[in-house]
């Protein structure tokens, strides 16, 4: 089938197995703007609202809510033109306890511009904790279940798909009450938990601009090959007109994946573009690194909360030379391969027992499973044993603490630490180097240098110039880089490499990001006003093509 051409299709629509719809093209062109124009709406959809809930009994919904400035869909959405509506699953804190309502989606339309999905316990923990971080998140990150020791954790399972295409299709029929293509409004998807929700909407909404942004890594070909539903998830991006992609590499695997698997490939690449002939429709693939928002990194460094951790992480640590890491507890972050690190540093250079400490600030793990307890425990285990090998009267050559710290407290750790250690063992969007590189810079009184050690696995890795990239497998390598970084490196040195890191950071902000991703999916929608478009096949093998002006006779004789 994907040697056929739109003509042989529409000529022939009773092909087995295929459902086809035609949509008809307006009768004239819409005379309002068009994508992207100045009365256009962006609807940002991700799994989370942008929003924090706390119990309130003098509320009609017995929650106080207000806007989320730490959340990533929130801060990635700075330069995008108003107005905004986001639309997302409730706080976890209020979810189970909240009773849908249209007075509650009226509130929060008004106040917030937020649009809830409203999901039960039981299915909201089937679609995120069962399939999406236990099957999608270990999949992403380059982990299959090849052995019975994962007694089944991260197997595929066919009910628990159900529920990912349940909730896909809901988030599709809420953007579907708000999104208006003819206005041009343009839709953007952000990370794998919504993978398929361009399938949804594009049958719902065949000329709607949508935009899918993918936060984690994206496997090798010889990875996604054993996914049983890979052409599904394959089409569900390609029903979108812009894919980003936080590096070249997980761009060039999904390209590579659609040319295996579906039998589409990428045409010529333009720097950091490349476009997919998907059914008439031209997909474009592009790399888009995420950056930081300065403007609210700058607020948080400015709270009085932030100015009186920074004194007590001064005064505690006084005379000593701190390395900060800051990780979500999972399988990737290679925490433990850190720890290791660090005592394999300790083991190798007495000089730096009393003078070098490691703060280790874990976040709270964002799902529950043995995987997540397995890490916990071993991590202890090592931070246990250096503990009780290299302390020192009452120095820890280790301090770890368990999440959740607020950002006003991290940015003073970041701001205080002579370097920061980033050991992921496979890494999509991670902006640890970048929050401590900022810090360094522009926190009250930071010395204007800093040292950045960093997995090459890490999705951040490419963008930093100046930080000391490593294998984080090669114990002896990193040690010696964590080493090097606090003990050998001139201040000179130092000071060159966090300006090539800073100089990128400012240049390539949030703004910048939103900005780039606006201008990319108004170019690639920017002729759906006047497309016609067919519909193609059953289920989750929908796809859209489109019909050129030359054969747009035979289409009306189809209708």
């Amino acid at each position: 089938m994907q040697g056929s051409t739109i003509p042989s299709w529409t000529a022939n629509p009773s092909v087995p197995s295929m459902e086809l719809e035609l949509e008809p093209a307006p009768a004239t062109a819409p005379q309002v703007n068009g994508a992207g124009g100045p009365t256009a709406r962006r609807i940002v959809a991700a799994h989370r609202l942008p929003l924090r809930a706390s119990e309130d009994p003098d509320s009609p919904f017995g929650f106080a809510f207000s806007i989320d400035p730490d959340a990533v869909a929130f801060q990635l959405s700075r330069g995008l033109p108003a107005p905004l509506t986001f639309i997302g699953t409730l706080p976890a804190s209020a979810e189970s306890k909240i009773v849908p309502s249209d007075e509650l989606d009226n509130y929060l339309m008004e106040n917030f511009s937020c649009l809830p999905v409203y999901l039960d316990g039981a299915r909201h923990s089937e679609f995120y904790d069962d399939f999406c971080k236990h099957y999608l998140w270990p999949l992403v990150h380059y982990l299959l279940p090849l052995s019975p020791a994962h007694d089944g954790d991260l197997r595929f399972d066919a009910g628990m798909y159900r529920t990912f295409l349940a909730v896909n299709k809901q988030f599709a029929d809420r953007v579907t009450e708000v999104v208006s293509p003819d206005d041009g409004d343009l839709v953007i998807v952000h990370d794998y938990h919504l993978w398929v929700l361009p399938t949804f909407l594009r049958r719902k909404c065949p000329r709607a601009g949508l935009g899918f942004f993918l936060h984690s890594s994206f496997p090798s070909p010889e990875i996604f090959s054993d996914v049983p539903v890979r052409d599904d998830l394959l089409r569900g991006l390609l029903n979108a007109d812009l894919v980003g992609f936080q590096t070249a590499d997980y761009a060039r695997h999904f390209v590579t994946c659609c040319s295996r698997h579906l039998g589409v490939s990428g045409g010529a690449r333009t720097g950091h573009t490349t476009g997919i002939n998907y059914h008439g429709r031209t997909v474009v693939v592009k790399t888009l690194s995420v950056g930081l928002d300065l403007g609210w990194l700058r607020a948080t460094l400015a709270t009085p909360e932030a100015a009186a951790k920074a004194k007590e992480i001064a005064e505690a640590y006084r005379g000593r030379t701190l390395i900060v890491g800051v990780d979500d507890v999972d399988l990737f972050k290679g925490v433990k391969l850190k720890l290791l690190a660090m005592e394999k540093m300790l083991e190798t250079h007495s000089n730096v027992h009393e003078q070098v400490v490691l703060v280790q600030i874990n976040n709270p793990a964002r799902s529950r499973g043995r995987d997540v307890d397995g890490v916990r425990g071993e991590t202890q285990q090592i931070l246990q044993r250096i503990n009780t090998r290299f302390a020192r009267a009452d120095t820890a050559p280790v301090v770890m603490i368990d999440g959740p710290v607020p950002m006003s407290e991290k940015v003073a750790y970041y701001a205080a630490a002579d370097c920061c250690v980033v050991s992921a063992v496979r890494d999509g969007l991670n902006r640890v180097p970048y929050f401590y590189t900022a810090c360094r810079e522009e926190a009250p009184g930071a010395r204007k240098h800093s040292a950045v050690v960093v997995s090459e696995f890490a999705g951040c890795s490419p963008t930093l110039r100046g930080a000391i990239r490593v294998d984080p497998w090669d114990l002896e390598g990193l040690a010696n880089a964590m080493h090097a970084a606090v003990t050998t490196m001139s201040a000179e040195e130092k000071q060159a490499r966090h300006r090539s890191n800073y100089d990128y950071l400012r240049a390539n902000d949030a703004v910048t990001w939103a900005q780039a991703f606006d201008d990319a999916l108004q170019l690639a929608c920017k002729d759906h006003s006047t497309t016609l478009f067919v519909g193609l096949g059953l289920g989750m093998s929908y796809r859209a093509a489109t019909i050129q002006p030359s054969i747009r006779t035979l289409a009306t004789a189809l209708q």
